[in-house]
């Protein structure tokens, strides 16, 4: 095993936090669309921040390597691998479509519809970034990048 860099460190422990970002964002967003349609604007702002927070993540995690799949290949059957892969693509494509939907702006009148699509969809994006915490962290862990509990697992 080679020595595990700085960098490596940094690297991992960003993507881990942004994953720890991004199930926060998505918890924040789920309460407020369970509040009154007097909350859109702040949604909406919310929802840009969230939509902000996911591309960068995607752009560095692309950038720098599946680092999932790393961890996974470790844990899981080809089989298994491919269909999770499979339901990251159908996440990506959903979480698109969402956005197109509900950006910039949402509207008072389509507050209950908003309210609906987005603990569905807030609800899948945030267990999708918890697993890859879980299998991100066991694989860091195990290669020496990681500390034992120099992370809160939400």
């Amino acid at each position: 095993m080679r020595p595990v860099s700085d960098q490596d460190r940094a690297n991992w422990a960003r993507l881990i936090h942004d994953h720890e970002r991004i199930a926060d964002q998505c918890a924040v967003l789920v309460a407020l669309s369970q509040k009154s349609r007097s909350e859109s604007g702040l949604a909406s702002r919310k929802l840009i921040e969230l939509a902000v927070t996911v591309a960068d993540h995607l752009g560095v995690e692309d950038e720098v390597i599946d680092r999932t799949v790393v961890a996974m290949e470790a844990h899981c059957s080809a089989d298994a691998i491919a269909m999770m892969e499979e339901d990251l693509d159908i996440l990506r494509s959903d979480w698109k479509a969402f956005i197109g939907r509900w950006l910039p702006t949402i509207s008072p009148k389509d507050w209950a519809a908003f309210g609906v699509q987005a603990e569905s969809m807030l609800d899948r994006l945030s267990h999708q970034v918890k697993l890859e915490t879980e299998l991100l962290y066991d694989h860091a862990l195990r290669d020496g990048v990681v500390r034992p509990g120099g992370l809160v697992l939400h």
